[in-house]
């Protein structure tokens, strides 16, 4: 045999070795196997059979729904459809986009559901229906998309996630200055003793505050003890759920702390999106100049704002300051993140090697020379969700988002809707026992252009992380967004904040937090939505820092850690400046409040402090001077 022969039977032969290689063993490039993949080939093959009305439904309900009746085509994936949004009876709950009106309600009622809340204003109907006839409803004209209600986290967290860390410091009230049994260290730490002292107590302003609940009772005892002022006001029907924490209580207990002299509100966030950005309107109406929540919606849009956050800016431009909590999502910076933003990069095929075809490209997580097809949950959550750069209900361009096992030899969990024009650009995925820790990520583009991408974890951790952990209204436009330093982060005791001493969190979320569309869905760069190219803009979030770790009489929040008990201190400070210039605007009190901050992170402004450590003493003084 000649040379050239030899060499020419060499590549052959080890072109076929090749092959029997790529059909018997695992994708090692991906790491992915074979029955994963053909398992993620099956349910893409499923989903491109839906139904015109299938289409416009949460695939998680779908598949919910084929399973239910046995259908042929989930056989081999029925173990990863998840059924947990359904009842005992059979229902879901559900939040319809279209046309909230008398027709749709009276089409719900005839199929035995149940309207929970109507939104004209967003076009949300927020109802209780059976899975069997969610096609049904689907089909209407007057239906856009229909979605299992979102989950959502108030941003307090437990002490026991927290780690030891002495209480200490607590304040008793036992002076002219003081209300009430307890009082929140951040009272001190934040100046605002001095101010109270001054006269400046928030006297004239109506702080609104939004949580899971505010109980009647709860809110007499405090009152009782003088932790409440005895005209806090809870709106009609508006005290939260029977079963709530009453953490709407416990942030209200620290507005009052640090600005005694103002009045409070309530309202629950804990009703639906819809709900929620009502009343938000609903409070700054009944004339709250400062508002603060401490909610977070999963499907909120990261690179638009939606319903809340759209209400936010109502309020602002009424008149209205408002805070919220950046959440307990982590940050890059202290190697807590569960986020990956980031553009799509095309990672191979998506269907098993043994399929002659497939569906769909999977997203390559890695670099160019070093490329993995998927990312670890290096701490476990129980909630993933995927969103990407199109606008929110007119997704053209369709991901779908896997969970594998650690091995990544089977899909445990998935969401594959179909987005057609009417859908959020939106994927989730739910377990109530958690995804254990090694889990693998993976994003399958399924159809449509390269867009910029976003995994959150929400409290979990993956190994291949960046920043961007706040999103939605808590980073929006017109938010002021708080993260959470302790109260005694300097280990000096109940003192003023010094800045450079009082670090973020561990747990805090960080920005920056890139848009990419107007709120109306208009785009901010036509045609150019990655985060390679520029495209879009970018808020600076989050704004400012405010004290956590603090006692409340609130049973269950003493101690108080999280961006849950960081944004009621700010808010207290708005109650302040604005008590000192009345005439001011919601972007001069901002101005005041982040005039005078001690910078806490790095060097001037930054994606983990913001402005900083927000100053009572500071902050009404600019006030009184500009």
């Amino acid at each position: 045999m000649g040379d050239s022969k030899r060499a020419l039977w060499v590549i052959r032969a080890f072109g076929v070795l090749g092959l029997v290689l790529l059909l018997t063993n695992p994708v090692k490039a991906q790491d992915i196997s074979q029955s994963a993949l053909q398992q993620i080939a099956d349910i893409q093959a499923a989903k491109a059979n839906f139904t015109a009305a299938q289409q416009k439904i949460d695939s998680n309900l779908v598949f919910a729904a084929l399973a239910a009746r046995s259908d042929p085509s989930v056989q081999s994936f029925t173990s990863a459809i998840s059924t947990q949004a359904v009842d005992g009876a059979g229902n879901v709950t559900v939040d319809i986009r279209g046309t909230a009106s008398p027709a749709l309600t009276g089409a719900i009622a005839l199929v035995g559901g149940t309207v929970l809340d109507n939104s004209v204003q967003f076009g949300l109907t927020h109802a209780i229906v059976p899975l069997w006839a969610l096609e049904t409803l689907a089909a209407r004209e007057d239906v856009l998309n229909i979605q299992a209600a979102s989950g959502h986290v108030h941003n307090s967290i437990a002490s026991a996630r927290r780690g030891p860390r002495r209480t200490g410091g607590v304040v008793t009230r036992t002076g002219a200055a003081f209300a009430g049994a307890l009082t929140s260290q951040g009272y001190i730490a934040h100046g605002a003793n001095t101010e109270v002292a001054q006269g400046f107590n928030g006297t004239g302003v109506t702080v609104g505050v939004l949580s899971d609940s505010a109980s009647a009772a709860r809110v007499a005892a405090l009152i009782a003890t003088g932790d409440l002022p005895a005209n806090t006001t809870v709106l009609a029907g508006q005290a939260g759920p029977s079963n709530g924490s009453d953490e709407g209580t416990a942030m209200m207990e620290i507005v009052h702390d640090l600005a005694p002299g103002a009045n409070l509100m309530f309202a629950t966030a804990d009703n639906g999106v819809a709900s929620f950005a009502a009343n938000i309107i609903a409070l700054q109406q009944a004339g709250c100049k400062v508002i603060v929540d401490d909610v977070t919606y999963f499907n909120e849009g990261a690179f638009q704002d939606g319903p809340i956050a759209r209400a936010v800016s109502q309020a602002v431009a009424a008149g209205a300051v408002y805070f919220s909590s950046a959440a307990n999502s982590g940050n890059k910076t202290l190697g807590t993140s569960g986020t990956w933003e980031g553009d799509f990069v095309d990672g191979g095929p998506a269907g098993s090697p043994i399929t002659p075809s497939h569906t769909g490209e999977l997203h390559n997580f890695g670099t160019v020379g070093s490329p993995q097809n998927y990312d670890v949950l290096t701490v476990s959550t129980t909630v993933i969700s995927l969103k990407w750069s199109d606008p929110l209900g007119a997704s053209t361009n369709d991901y779908d988002l896997f969970v594998l096992n650690g091995a990544g030899t089977s899909v445990t969990a998935f969401s594959a809707a179909a987005q057609t024009g009417t859908q959020d650009p939106y994927e989730i995925v739910s377990s109530s026992n958690g995804f254990a820790t090694g889990s693998r990520v993976v994003v399958v583009q399924h159809s449509g252009a390269a867009r910029a991408l976003r995994v959150d974890t929400n409290r979990g951790q993956l190994s291949i992380n960046t920043t961007g952990s706040t999103f939605g209204h808590n980073a929006g436009i017109d938010t002021i967004s708080t993260a959470a330093t302790y109260w005694n982060s300097a280990k000096t005791g109940t003192r003023p904040f010094t800045g450079a001493a009082n670090p973020i969190e561990t747990f805090s979320s960080d920005g920056p937090r890139k848009i990419f569309y107007q709120p109306n869905g208009t785009p901010i760069t036509p045609g150019n939505f990655l985060f390679g190219t520029n495209g879009g803009t970018t808020l600076q979030k989050p704004d400012l820092t405010a004290a956590d770790g603090i006692v409340a009489k609130t049973p269950g929040f003493s101690p108080f850690f999280g961006t849950s008990a960081a944004a009621p201190h700010a808010a207290a400070i708005a109650a302040l400046v604005f008590q000192a210039r009345p005439g001011y605007s919601p972007a001069q009190v901002k101005t005041a409040m982040t005039a005078g901050a001690l910078d806490n992170m790095a060097a001037g402004v930054d994606r983990d402090g913001g402005y900083g450590v927000v100053m009572a003493t500071l902050a009404v003084q600019y006030a009184l001077s500009h």
